[in-house]
C-alpha cells in the first residue's frame, strides 16, 4: 500500500504541474463494489465512460485479476487510445 500511495502522489504532484489544478480521480476500488464485483463490472462502461484517462497503478498482481483486464479492455472499446492510458 506504501508504494502504491507514493505512486500515487507523484503522479498527483505531476499532472499538478502540468494542469495546474488538482486532477478528478474515478476510483475504482471505491466505486466497485469488492464484495460483489461481477455485478458492477456489467456498469464498467457507465463508469469509464466519463474518463478521459485511465490511470493504472500497476502491481505485480494487476494482470492476474479479471476486472482490472476487463476494465482495460472496457476503456479500450470505447474509444480509448494507448496515448490516454498511463501505467505508474
Amino acid at each position: 500500500p506504501g508504494a502504491k500511495w507514493a505512486a500515487m502522489q507523484s503522479w498527483r504532484s505531476q499532472f499538478h504541474t502540468l494542469k495546474g489544478r488538482e486532477p478528478r480521480i474515478w476510483f475504482d476500488r471505491c466505486c466497485i463494489d469488492q464484495n460483489n464485483i461481477e455485478m458492477d463490472l456489467r456498469c464498467l462502461p457507465i463508469f469509464l465512460s466519463g474518463c478521459e484517462r485511465l490511470v493504472i497503478f500497476c502491481g505485480v498482481t494487476y494482470l492476474s485479476r479479471l476486472w482490472c483486464i476487463m476494465e482495460l479492455f472496457s476503456f479500450m472499446m470505447m474509444g480509448g487510445r494507448p496515448g490516454r492510458v498511463d501505467l505508474v
